[in-house]
């Protein structure tokens, strides 16, 4: 007589049974493949894009900071807007212009045009020139800087106001223009300006 075989157990069973494994269709193929390529080209996109970026924003290098700006040509442009004879002083060959701009009407309904330059000292001079000047707007300039006394550089007498910590600052009247100085050095680096300012704008006024 034959004994009764156990039942198999359909756990046991399962647990030894490998599942199936999920296979694509050829469609499903493609749009993985599809989309994997799109992920490598979006990523290879975004690294191009970065590069660009560094490559037309260098890093700040000495020859960055050194880089000079052409004043005259600068001024030249500005001149046909302000309807004034936007100044262009020769300063000395070891400073550095580090910008300058023309700037049109802000809330303060003043324009001015202005250029800045890093001294043989490494120290700031630059100067502010508008025909548009008032109390107010000069104050803002200098950050509420005190009147101190004058200062004569070439016979041309200049306002000077020294606040207790910070920049120090020179006004006076030019060919019908207000020019306004400042200096992070010595007042000798904005008697300096004065007089290249002062030159320039001489020079201009005996060519036309």
């Amino acid at each position: 007589m034959t004994s009764p075989q156990p039942e198999a157990d359909p756990a046991a069973s399962s647990a030894t049974t490998p599942a199936p494994k999920p296979r694509l269709t050829q469609k499903q193929a493609q749009r993985a493949g599809q989309s994997a390529r799109a992920m490598v080209i979006s990523v290879l996109a975004t690294l191009a894009i970065a590069l660009l970026v560094v490559l037309m924003n260098p890093g700040s290098t000495e020859e960055t900071y050194e880089r000079t700006v052409d004043v005259a040509a600068t001024a030249e442009q500005a001149s046909a807007t302000a309807g004034f004879s936007a100044v262009a002083p020769r300063v000395p060959a070891e400073w550095n212009a580090n910008f300058a701009r023309w700037n049109g009407a802000g809330v303060d309904q003043v324009e001015f045009w202005e250029a800045g330059y890093v001294t043989a000292g490494d120290d700031f001079a630059g100067f502010k020139q508008t025909v548009q000047a008032n109390p107010t707007w000069l104050s803002q300039q200098m950050d509420n800087a005190p009147l101190t006394g004058t200062r004569s550089v070439d016979g041309t007498t200049w306002d000077l106001y020294e606040p207790a910590d910070g920049d120090r600052h020179m006004v006076t009247e030019l060919d019908g223009t207000t020019v306004l100085l400042t200096g992070s050095g010595d007042l000798a680096a904005l008697d300096t300006l004065a007089a290249a300012i002062q030159d320039s704008l001489h020079d201009s006024a005996e060519d036309n």
